[in-house]
């Protein structure tokens, strides 16, 4: 279960922006997480929003002009500053930015900004003249270079009545960028990870066709836990059943074609790959362009396949994770560790193997699963958990293998 912002403390800054009002929903998903909140407001946004509507959800009086105070016990910038584990500046405003940019701490937003000791992000928000402005984009360029965290804003209809990248990015995408903050790791930073997830789809005719149960759960997970951890990470799957950060590349595919074209585009030689999609070991031989109609075919219907090339076995990479799923368990391992050895042997030159025994406890598509992760040396079983935690483990047992080399 993902609890990385449990019992963690977060300061939001609000400055005077109409975005003001989206901090009320991202309170609301951070109390969900079991995340503590605590708001600064700056003079501006006291006249968009009242105290109260923060305080009501984030349980802490809102500190603001009118409440700063350094009698004992009492809230002010230091205080809030020095209980904070990660704070975000969000609706961040041009001007607010400029000043942060160039050290001007006239503000209780500010002041409270420059005694922080934590990791700081910045949602900026603002017209889009304003957001695209040589100052803004240079002072945003600076910041980020001084080590702060710029969540980027996102393209919708404005205030002021004009489709432009100019809004905040959604509560999901500041979400994600906080539990990074946490949980990325130096070892991971731009790594390059391609993940494969889904199933392969493989057409009859032009309305039907031949699948797996897969669900695309696993991958997606795995793609956001290395995102999380700072990889550059690729996600090429026919199924994406989460919303993923904008960061983690995502490439669409359908077929065992449509797979094989984007792996041999995006996995190079020095990428690790986690071949967790479901491909199809065959596919039909003459897929037909319009439906066939049942007449046509009679009462019985022999649908023609051919096997298809193993693309996991013809790539080379960096490092290579396969996935094998497998409803006898008898032969299980010896097939999973079979795709370790090299081709030249009938494998897969696979460096992890990661089995999946389907059955009535562990379904194909399920919220959860249970596997075991072979190397040429290793054999490690996981327990049944949710697919976030699984994958979180899966990164560990990688992260220690490489680092063996």
């Amino acid at each position: 279960m993902d609890n990385i912002l449990k019992n963690k403390n977060i300061l939001i800054l609000v400055t005077g922006s109409i975005a003001i009002y989206k901090i009320l929903d991202l309170i609301s998903n951070l109390k969900k997480m079991e995340a503590k909140t605590a708001v600064v407001m700056s003079d501006e946004a006291l006249n968009l929003i009242q105290p109260l509507c923060f305080e009501a959800l984030s349980n802490k009086e809102v500190l603001y002009s009118k409440t700063q105070s350094h009698s004992k016990d009492s809230p002010n910038h230091i205080s809030y500053a020095l209980w904070a584990d990660i704070a975000i500046l969000a609706p961040a405003s041009v001007n607010s930015i400029a000043k942060l940019r160039y050290g001007i701490a006239d503000t209780l937003v500010l002041s409270t900004l420059f005694a922080c000791q934590c990791p700081i992000l910045i949602a900026p928000s603002a017209n889009i003249n304003m957001m695209e402005s040589i100052q803004n984009k240079q002072n945003l360029k600076d910041l980020s270079k001084m080590g702060y965290t710029i969540i980027p804003p996102r393209e919708t209809l404005l205030a002021c009545n004009i489709v432009a990248k100019g809004a905040m990015a959604t509560i999901d995408e500041i979400i994600f960028h906080i539990k990074k903050s946490f949980i990325k790791k130096d070892f991971w930073i731009n790594k390059d990870i391609v993940i494969t997830g889904g199933g392969s789809i493989e057409q009859i005719d032009n309305i039907r066709h031949i699948s797996n149960n897969s669900s695309g759960l696993q991958s997606s997970n795995l793609a956001l836990i290395f995102y999380l951890l700072g990889a550059k990470v690729r996600l090429i799957s026919s199924k994406f059943p989460l919303t993923l950060p904008l960061d983690i590349n995502i490439t669409n595919v359908k077929s065992n074609n449509d797979f094989r074209n984007a792996l041999k585009k995006y996995c190079k030689k020095d990428s690790i790959l986690i071949m967790a999609a479901a491909i199809s070991d065959f596919i039909v031989q003459n897929p037909k362009n319009e439906k066939i109609k049942k007449e046509d075919i009679g009462k019985s219907w022999n649908l023609e396949l051919i096997q298809d090339e193993d693309i996991l076995s013809n790539i080379n990479c960096a490092f290579k994770v396969g996935f094998k799923a497998e409803s006898n368990e008898n032969i299980a391992e010896s097939k999973a560790r079979k795709m370790l050895q090299p081709k030249t042997l009938g494998g897969k030159d696979c460096d992890l193997v990661v089995l999946n025994i389907i059955n009535d406890n562990n379904k194909i598509g399920s919220n959860d699963n249970e596997i075991t992760i072979f190397s040429k040396d290793s054999k490690i079983f996981l327990s049944k958990k949710d697919k976030f935690s699984i994958s979180f483990e899966i990164a560990n047992i990688m992260e220690k293998e490489l680092q063996s080399r």
